[in-house]
């Protein structure tokens, strides 16, 4: 005969002892994105859209960006690398060939990646410490100048990057 004493106590035991499982839930942190905010030139504290933006990044053939008109963007950077280089196309559109019309900016950002651990479930994040960004030179830039206005990209919470055009 079984002693049910032994029984609840067997039970409450095994319920006490259980751990939360080790799933990542929709408030633990992950790898955050750059966000970048665009501005005019002529009016550096005015928000500036970008019409028909385009961008792309080496080694990916889907467009990160393709074609938005928009005043900010967030961008992935590469985890496992110390920078990441962006061609930005504005007024992005094909001609009868298919072949790209827009203006493009080359920028590459650089980075120090840091891994943090979030628990057993989540594994690691990445952030970006020391970041730092510049634009190629050519003909025709549309990109005016790039600030850094936060070098630690942690959260997506505000931006890091301004861009004047």
């Amino acid at each position: 005969m079984i002693k049910w004493p032994l029984c609840i106590l067997g039970l409450l035991s095994a319920l006490y002892s259980c751990q939360r499982d080790d799933i990542c839930g929709e408030v633990d942190p992950t790898t955050p994105q750059l966000i970048i905010r665009f501005y005019d030139t002529d009016d550096p504290t005015a928000f500036k859209e970008v019409t028909s933006l385009r961008v792309l990044t080496d080694g990916i053939e889907t467009p990160i960006i393709n074609r938005q008109n928009t005043d900010s963007i967030a961008i992935p950077l590469r985890s496992f690398a110390t920078s990441t280089a962006f061609t930005m196309i504005i007024d992005s559109q094909d001609d009868d060939q298919g072949m790209e019309t827009g203006n493009s900016d080359i920028v590459t950002f650089s980075y120090t990646p840091n891994e943090v651990f979030i628990s057993r479930g989540c594994g690691f994040i990445i952030n970006y410490e020391e970041l730092t960004g510049s634009r190629a030179d050519d003909a025709d830039n549309w990109i005016d100048t790039i600030t850094i206005i936060n070098s630690v990209v942690e959260n997506e919470n505000q931006a890091h990057v301004q861009i004047f055009h």
